[in-house]
């Protein structure tokens, strides 16, 4: 069983965004060691911009993967996803929280970050990223973020991270579908 949409569109420009994103995350550490003013507190400044448009983007791939398995998933009649069922399914979590809840989550905080202030609400958002240890307590969130998908998950590149993710729920939608 092949379906049209196991095709990852979406993964090429993500790539590249990335690719540009991390490579600009480069460029602040080189500026950070040429230029004295432009101290640690500057660059993580920057850092949190940078990776936080990272974020909304794997954000809005998610999406449009989700939208992408649900139609598979329609095609042989099974019933969709909702969206926590599938940002939960993923091998990486702690607490039941997975790495693509943490992903979503941060982006979802990088976008209100601003109406948020220093009292963070008490959401799914909030939720998830304090069973990672951020909270309102953290002076960059995002780069938290950064060094637990990178050091504690071991995912250097978010792409291969949400790619995975993709395929594995096709591979478990086609088994279901194989059931029936």
């Amino acid at each position: 069983m092949h379906h049209m949409l196991e095709a990852d569109y979406g993964l090429g420009p993500l790539t590249d965004v990335e690719d540009i994103l991390m490579g600009g995350l480069n460029k602040l550490v080189e500026r950070n060691e040429n230029e004295p003013w432009f101290d640690g507190l500057w660059l993580n400044e920057y850092g949190e911009v940078l990776f936080g448009s990272l974020l909304v983007a794997c954000q809005a791939y998610c999406v449009g993967c989700l939208n992408d398995i649900n139609k598979i998933r329609e095609d042989f009649g099974l019933k969709a996803l909702s969206k926590i069922e599938a940002y939960r399914d993923h091998s990486s979590s702690r607490n039941n929280f997975s790495a693509i809840e943490l992903i979503n989550a941060a982006a979802n905080y990088f976008k209100h970050r601003d109406e948020w202030g220093a009292l963070w609400p008490n959401n799914l958002t909030s939720q998830t990223l304090a069973t990672y240890s951020i909270t309102s307590e953290n002076e960059f969130p995002l780069k938290e973020v950064q060094e637990i998908i990178e050091n504690e998950l071991g995912y250097s590149n978010l792409c291969f991270l949400l790619s995975e993710w993709r395929k594995d729920l096709i591979k478990k939608s086609k088994n279901e579908a194989k059931k029936i």
